[in-house]
């Protein structure tokens, strides 16, 4: 770790930076020739205070960790959020790689080789190698372990998790809502057109548990209890007479 620490201490903190160095922030590192304000092992923050922090972003970083070290190194970010502060993370979506090697259109070495080093990372120089990946269900329950309640979904570039969570033990925004319960019950980010109805529903009274209700009621979530997840995308396909 290097110090001093910056006086005054920003309220966000950017780990595991790179070169993607942001003004306003303190941005931590653990290597030093990406000239961050801190050069630290990010799995161990416990040096900075606890509850400081009302924002941590984090893009590309929980794959570097050892996977028994991802629950661990999240709750001590969470120990840097204030009450009510949110963390931003970006990790890669294993079914969604997958998915990727399976298409007809990556039937080649060459693209095989490109998602490969989306897997598994560029193996430049130490600590950048992929150590860790991610399921919807398996990043949801590492945010709760760590008190922290998921309220933002998408997928980047169709491999890209990017959440955002709050250290709260309740949501109480209509959308931050809807994008846990499509997360928890779906395991996916919700689409645009539920995310244009469901507000005003909830805003009428619908209460969140009615909502997780219709949604376990769904022919999605009926289908994701027969069929294989990969096999999602296809269920309209799946659905008519001799396909």
């Amino acid at each position: 770790m290097s110090l001093p620490l910056p006086d005054p201490l920003p309220r966000r903190i950017n780990v595991g930076c790179g070169f993607d160095i942001r003004p306003g922030f303190l941005n931590v590192d653990g290597q030093g020739f990406h000239n961050p304000d801190i050069v630290a092992d990010f799995t161990d923050l416990s040096f900075l205070p606890e509850g400081h922090f009302d924002y941590l972003l984090a893009q590309d970083v929980l794959e570097h960790i050892e996977r028994d070290k991802v629950p661990p190194t999240l709750a001590g970010w969470a120990r840097l959020l204030s009450p009510g502060g949110t963390i931003r993370l970006r990790v890669p979506s294993l079914m969604h790689l997958f998915d990727m090697l399976a298409q007809p259109q990556n039937q080649t070495a060459e693209a095989a080789r490109s998602i490969m080093h989306l897997i598994f990372g560029t193996q430049a120089y130490k600590g950048d190698y992929h150590l860790a990946g991610f399921t919807p269900v398996l990043l949801h329950q590492f945010l709760l372990d760590a008190g922290l309640m998921l309220s933002r979904a998408s997928i980047l570039d169709n491999w890209l998790f990017e959440v955002e969570a709050k250290k709260t033990q309740k949501l109480v925004d209509p959308e931050d809502q809807i994008h846990h319960v499509y997360f928890d019950v779906l395991e996916r980010p919700v689409d645009i057109g539920a995310l244009g109805i469901l507000p005003e529903r909830l805003a009428a009274g619908l209460t969140y548990e009615q909502l997780k209700l219709e949604i376990t009621g769904s022919d999605e979530y009926r289908f994701l209890k027969k069929y294989p997840r990969h096999l999602g995308p296809y269920r309209a396909l799946m659905a008519q007479p001799n396909s």
